[in-house]
This record gives C-alpha cells, sequence and structure tokens, in this order.
C-alpha cells in the first residue's frame, strides 16, 4: 500500500502484498495452535491470546481485500476501502486487547472484567468512523499505529515485574517482552514517520515502508514463539503438579498399605506381634537357618481379677506384662501375644538360660503396679518355660517343650503367688 493513499502497480507493491499474504497466513497458523494449546493448559492467558491472533488474523484479511479492492477499483475506491480498512483497524484493536488482557491474566491471574471494555470503547469508536472521514491509509495510518502502539505498551507494562524461578518460562516471557518491545517501536515509529509524511505538501515515498508487513510478521514471529513457550511451560508445569499429586497419592497408598499390613500382624490391645504374625514368621524361617530359644509366658489369675475388678483391669495388666516383655528384649526379638493371657519370645541365636534369666527380670519388674478399679498397689504374677531349637523344623517341638515347663511353673506359682 503506497504512502499517498492510493495502490501503486509496482514492484514494491508486489513485495507488500506478498509480505502481507504470507503474515496474514503466519498469523492464522500461530491463532490455530494457540487455539490448540488452550485444550491442554490451564489458566485464561492462552484463551485471551488466542482470540487475540484470530482478531489480527481478520485484519490482516480485511487489509489485502482492502489491498485488492484499491486494484480492482482504482478511480474511485474509497467507497470501496473503506469498510475493509475499518474492519482492519478494529480488529487489530481488538488484537491489542486481547493481548494486554492475556498478559495480565498471566502475570496477575485476573480475567477481564466488565469495566475493562472501556479501554477497548474508543478505539473502536475510532476504527469505525475515522476511515470515513480519513480515507487515505497515509493521513488514518499515523493515528492507527499509535493507538495499537499504546495496547502493546500496556500488554508489556503488566509483565515488567514477573520473575519467574523457571528457566523455561523465565526464556518465554523475556522472548515476549522484547516482541511486545518490538512492536512499540515499530508502531511508535510508523506514527512518527507516517505522520509527518502526511504533513509534507511535497509527497516522499519512503521505500523501506513498503515492507512494513515484513518487519511487522518477523516481530509477530517472536511473539508468537513467545506465547508458545509460556504455554508449553504451563503444560510442562501442570504434568509436573500431575506427577507430583499422583506420587504423593503413591506414597499415601503405600503408607495405607503398610499401616493394613502391620495392623493385621499387631494385636490392638498390646501392640506386640499376633498369631498371623507368628504364621508369617514360621512361614518365612522355612528352608533357611533358624535357631535359637523361645520362651512361653502366661499370666496367672487373670480370669480372677476380671470377675473380681473387671475386664478394664484384666486388660491393664495384660498391656502391664507386654510392657515388661518389650522393655526387656531387643527390637528384633519378635515378642507375641498368642491370644488371652498367652505371649511367646523368641531369642534367636540366644540360648534358653538367657531367656530364662530375662523373663525372671520381666516378672519381677511386674510389682506393686496399679489397676483401674483396684484400690492399691497389685503384684502381677507370670509363668514360664523355655526350651532351645536350632533349625525351622525342630521349632515346633522346642515351643510345646517351652509350653510344658510353662505350665509346671504355672502350677508351682499358684501356691505361693499372691493374687489381686
Amino acid at each position: 500500500m503506497a504512502m499517498d493513499g492510493s495502490f501503486e502497480p509496482s514492484a514494491l507493491k508486489e513485495a507488500s502484498l506478498v509480505a502481507t499474504t504470507f503474515q496474514t497466513a503466519g498469523t492464522v497458523l500461530i491463532a490455530l495452535l494457540l487455539r490448540l494449546l488452550t485444550r491442554g493448559v490451564p489458566g485464561r492467558f492462552l484463551d485471551y491470546w488466542s482470540v487475540a491472533w484470530a482478531g489480527l488474523s481478520v485484519a490482516l484479511v480485511s487489509l489485502n481485500l482492502a489491498f485488492l479492492l484499491g486494484q480492482l477499483f482504482p478511480t474511485p475506491a474509497a467507497w470501496l476501502t473503506r469498510p475493509a480498512l475499518a474492519a482492519y483497524c478494529v480488529c487489530e484493536y481488538v488484537f491489542g486487547f486481547y493481548l494486554w488482557a492475556g498478559c495480565r491474566a498471566f502475570a496477575r491471574g485476573t480475567e477481564i472484567h466488565r469495566s475493562d471494555w472501556l479501554l477497548l470503547v474508543p478505539p473502536v469508536v475510532f476504527g469505525l468512523v475515522a476511515p470515513a472521514y480519513l480515507p487515505h491509509i497515509n493521513v488514518l495510518f499515523p493515528f492507527h499505529a499509535a493507538v495499537f502502539a499504546g495496547f502493546c505498551l500496556l500488554a508489556g507494562l503488566t509483565t515488567i515485574r514477573l520473575r519467574p524461578d523457571n528457566r523455561q518460562t523465565m526464556i518465554g516471557l523475556r522472548l515476549l517482552q522484547v516482541a511486545l518491545a518490538g512492536l512499540v517501536l515499530l508502531f511508535g515509529h510508523y506514527a512518527g514517520v507516517m505522520g509527518w509524511l502526511a504533513v509534507r505538501e511535497r509527497q516522499t515515498d519512503l521505500h523501506y515502508l513498503h515492507y512494513s508487513s515484513l518487519y511487522d510478521g518477523l516481530v509477530e514471529t517472536l511473539l508468537a514463539f513467545g506465547m508458545v513457550v509460556l504455554g508449553t511451560d504451563g503444560v510442562r508445569r501442570m504434568l509436573e503438579a500431575a506427577n507430583r499429586e499422583l506420587a504423593e497419592t503413591n506414597r499415601r497408598l503405600a503408607e495405607a498399605s503398610d499401616q493394613l499390613a502391620a495392623a493385621a500382624r499387631t494385636d490392638p490391645l498390646t501392640g506386640l506381634l499376633n498369631r498371623r504374625a507368628y504364621d508369617g514368621l514360621l512361614a518365612d524361617r522355612a528352608g533357611t537357618p533358624f535357631a535359637g530359644s523361645v520362651g512361653m509366658v502366661d499370666l496367672n489369675f487373670l480370669k480372677r481379677t476380671n470377675d473380681a475388678h473387671g475386664h478394664a483391669a484384666g486388660d491393664a495388666a495384660i498391656q502391664l506384662v507386654a510392657r515388661a516383655l518389650r522393655a526387656r528384649f531387643r527390637i528384633t526379638d519378635p515378642v507375641f501375644r498368642m491370644g488371652g493371657d498367652e505371649f511367646m519370645v523368641i531369642l534367636e541365636g540366644g540360648r534358653a538360660s538367657e531367656l530364662a534369666n530375662r523373663l525372671s527380670s520381666t516378672d519381677a519388674a511386674l510389682r506393686g503396679l496399679r489397676l483401674p478399679g483396684v484400690a492399691g498397689p497389685v503384684d502381677l504374677v507370670i509363668a514360664w518355660g523355655t526350651a532351645d531349637f536350632d533349625s525351622a523344623a525342630n521349632f515346633p517341638a522346642a515351643v510345646s517343650r517351652a509350653d510344658q515347663e510353662m505350665y509346671s511353673c504355672k502350677a508351682r506359682r499358684k501356691e505361693t503367688a499372691s493374687t489381686v
């Protein structure tokens, strides 16, 4: 498009048309790409940017249409080109408005409010009315370029305080900011130079302005690239957040599974291992070296305690025996509550004599204890038996011997132990 308002039949005209056509095609592709990204990226900024590029596509199509109409109807063509120029102006202002809205949404997460439309109304009114009174492009364009540069400046200012901590986000943001600065400089330059040309009495054709579509296209490509980088970075951050959430869910499931497994192997009253854990230990030790000593322990007079003082006192007595047993063995020495008032201790790698000494120490620790519902201190009495084993195969026989010894001890202690 010539600077004197006509559409000149020259090589420069053809170059300008080709550049504008490629700019239009590229803009349409960018609009489609951003629209596709909006389907996978959370946030409104890509929605606004995709609308912006759609508006710019329509604006460039309108400009090309005005150019072609000027070629087909060279004299007079104003009544044909004015609607196309109006559409070009209005759609470029829509691009500028949504460009600013998208930058603000990216920087602050702010969506378009009703009051924001007041920013767009004056430029749109100007774009609709100005072509009727300023039909020559060299008169219209300086005003149009100034308005468009203002939108780009506003868009750039909304991102100036952003300090991303991610490298990819920083790269995309810097590309966006450089491109916005380039658009401000380009269109500010167009407003100044073409305004100067419009007031000169002698018309001057600055040939480099015929390639303005090429300059604009290059800067807009950089702008689009920055937007795509920010959009794909949004996809990356969304996937990372999803992965973190999935990892946290898996961790919680693993913890819950471990807790369920532990609960299934733990006696709820005492916190000791239960019979299921005992069966699991035998299954794990089958066919492997397994030697040591086993002790069977029984709490005397539990039924009498329950009958005289209630089950709360009996449960407390069982808990006190379990606590005393656990305190006198290593964390690696399994202690089981086999049911009721019966307990089992396995001292892997130890001898029955050592195990018997520890059980005797346990018995001594159960003197002068307090039970709920009982007025005075209580001496709890346990009976025990121990036996050695040298393999998993003869472990059951060792348990049987320890059990028999425990019952013998129980009978002897009933005759001498004080009761509750």
